[in-house]
Order: C-alpha cells, then sequence, then structure tokens
C-alpha cells in the first residue's frame, strides 16, 4: 500500500551542532496570527517510517521520499473565519487545503477548540484538547482526559452524535533526522508524540453507530525551524457494527529542505489552488494582511486568459474563493493571483 507522507523542508544544507537537548517553547515554536508555511507532501511509496524508534541518542532515517504535492498552512485571527464562532474563546484559526483547525492560547498552553473538514466536524464544545503546555523537551509528559464534544460525519446520508477524547502528549526521542539519506542531516532534534484516542455515539440514516479513532501525530523539531521539520499522521478508524477498519497516513510542513528555495518573497501572493488536479470546481484560498484589490486569472497553455475574477478592496482576513471549471478542456493551465504590488502563480491540472 502506497504510503503518503509530508515534511517541513527548512534546510537545503546538511546541520551538524553539538548543542544541548532541544527545547520546544511557546515564544519560539506556537504559531501566531500572520504565520505562514508550505507543507510539501512525500511519497516513500516502499519504506515504513522509523516511528518505532525513541529514546536518546536515536537517529530517525527518512528514505527513500519524493516530493509528491505541495499544500499552504496559514495562521489567522478568529474574526477571519465567520465559523469560530461555534467554538468560543477562538484566537487563532488554521487553514489548510484539508482542514480548518480553531485554538485557543494562553500563557503556555495551546488548546484545540475545533476541527473541520469537508467530511467532518468536531467541536470540543464539552471540553478542548489540550495539545501543548510549554516548555517541552526530552521527558516531557502530559494526559488529557476531559476532552469532548460533538461531532458530525458528512458523509452516508450524514450523521451526528458525541465523543470524548484522551491526549497523551509526550516527548520520546532525542537525535538526529536524517532526510533522504544524508541530503539533510539535522542533529539535536526531538521528537513530540500525540496520541489522541476517540470514542464516539453517533446517529445515522442506517441506526447508531459506535466507534473509535485513534489518531497518532509524530513532529520532529529542529532549532531552525518554528514548525516541524518532518511530521507522521497515522489514523485508525474503527466502526465495529458496521464492519468499517481504516487506516490512512499523512503529514505536512513548511518549504525549503528538499526543494532548496527560499520561502516565498514577499512580493509573492501566497495562496492554495484545491482540488488540484480539479474536475468541475477549484477553490482558490488566500490570505491578505491588509486593505487591497485582487484579479484571479485561469491562463491556458498558449497564455491566453480563460477565466478573470476581479476584487475591488477586500478587507483583510481569509478568502476561499470556488471558480467554476466545467467548461474547460482537459489540461495543464496556470492559476495567478494579482494584487496591487504583488503576484503569484500555481498550476492547475484540470482531469476529464
Amino acid at each position: 500500500m502506497k504510503k503518503i507522507y509530508s515534511m517541513a523542508l527548512l534546510l537545503f544544507v546538511a546541520f551538524q551542532t553539538n548543542a544541548q537537548t532541544y527545547t520546544i517553547t511557546q515564544t519560539s515554536n506556537e504559531p501566531v496570527v500572520g504565520d505562514s508555511y508550505t507543507s510539501v507532501i512525500v511519497d516513500t511509496n516502499s519504506t515504513a517510517l522509523p516511528i518505532g524508534i525513541s529514546g536518546t541518542g536515536v537517529t530517525w532515517n527518512f528514505a527513500p521520499i519524493t516530493a509528491y504535492t505541495t499544500a499552504l498552512n496559514t495562521f489567522s485571527t478568529a474574526a477571519s473565519n465567520t465559523n469560530s464562532a461555534n467554538y468560543p474563546g477562538t484566537n487563532l484559526v488554521q487553514f489548510d487545503s484539508v482542514r480548518t483547525t480553531f485554538f485557543k492560547t494562553s500563557s503556555g498552553m495551546l488548546e484545540v477548540l475545533g476541527v473541520e473538514s469537508s467530511q467532518f466536524i468536531l467541536n470540543y464544545n464539552a471540553g478542548s484538547a489540550t495539545m501543548a503546555t510549554y516548555p517541552m523537551t526530552y521527558g516531557y509528559t502530559n494526559t488529557d482526559n476531559t476532552a469532548g464534544g460533538t461531532m458530525t460525519v458528512n458523509m452516508g446520508g450524514g450523521m451526528a452524535g458525541t465523543f470524548t477524547a484522551t491526549i497523551n502528549t509526550n516527548v520520546d526521542g532525542a537525535g538526529t533526522v536524517d532526510i533522504n539519506s544524508g541530503n539533510t542531516v539535522l542533529t539535536n532534534c526531538v521528537r513530540v508524540k500525540s496520541y489522541q484516542q476517540i470514542n464516539f455515539d453517533l446517529a445515522s440514516p442506517l441506526g447508531p453507530l459506535s466507534g473509535t479513532i485513534d489518531q497518532y501525530l509524530y513532529s520532529y523539531y529542529h532549532s531552525s525551524s518554528k514548525f516541524p521539520v518532518f511530521t507522521v499522521n497515522y489514523n485508525i478508524v474503527d466502526v465495529p457494527s458496521a464492519s468499517i477498519h481504516q487506516e490512512q497516513s499523512e503529514a505536512s510542513t513548511l518549504s525549503t529542505i528538499l526543494m532548496g528555495v527560499k520561502e516565498s518573497n514577499l512580493n509573492d501572493v501566497i495562496f492554495k489552488a484545491y482540488p488540484n488536479p480539479a474536475q468541475n470546481e477549484v477553490s482558490i484560498h488566500f490570505v491578505i494582511a491588509q486593505q487591497e484589490s485582487y484579479t484571479i486569472e485561469i491562463l491556458n497553455a498558449f497564455g491566453q486568459i480563460v477565466k478573470s475574477i476581479s476584487f475591488n478592496k477586500l478587507q483583510a482576513g481569509m478568502y476561499n474563493e470556488p471558480i467554476n471549471v466545467a467548461d474547460l478542456a482537459a489540461g495543464i493551465y496556470t492559476i495567478k493571483v494579482t494584487g496591487n504590488n504583488k503576484q503569484g502563480s500555481e498550476k492547475l491540472i484540470i482531469q476529464k
């Protein structure tokens, strides 16, 4: 089975340091409004990840890996997303091409209040999920067994109910991350292992459904990056009464370890088109820091504009603009987003 992983890319050169065990702090590592990074999804195709390796003085070898696709991650204010009202206390919103996460940050603590995607909604309205209490270094451990709330699944005719969750977080490893057999070697790294077990009870068109979701998140941190330099997310869903057992692995993070490219230029528009490839509709997600006018254009292989949408004096915030592409022939196009003094482009594949 093909396994898909993703890694934060932050440095193209190899690092060799002999510093003390890295400590994750709120000041250095917690995201804030205005942060953004590009995840590079990596496809290993064969070898298993070294997630079973823990302890001190260890080496995590991630090889062979191949760049698969990218995803933009942005962090904005609660006011940038109208759904924040469903999660009282939200003061930070993360968006990527798959999900939106609603956080509450406070002194020394990071909590999740809600998660939304096209398939499901988790609202921790009965107890937030504690993801971090700072500082964290090797040997750190924390358990939150009071999380829970309401759950909605937008599949199978629609399902809704309640859930409880237990989250165990610990820094269980310290050592070296080796990506692509020496292409990037980062010493003095620490690994954060987060395990969340969700027990749910849902009402469905076929009757009540009960099950579990086991989520394992492995995040590898290095002093060169605010965000993890490599992450692995492994999920297991079990619904015994419906004979459902699903396993999925994924990941996400920054953008220059593997590719050797600098972070987005300040004059570039940071945006993400999804799904990509697309068939009938593509959504353009972008974030702007101040009032500005924008134009979104889709160009064919000859450089001709086949779609164009203009926005006059958009207010600062997060935007998600759907564009109907059902009338476009299959092929490779270019999406161009242009602001007053900024421009960005991305390849778009149309499939029929």
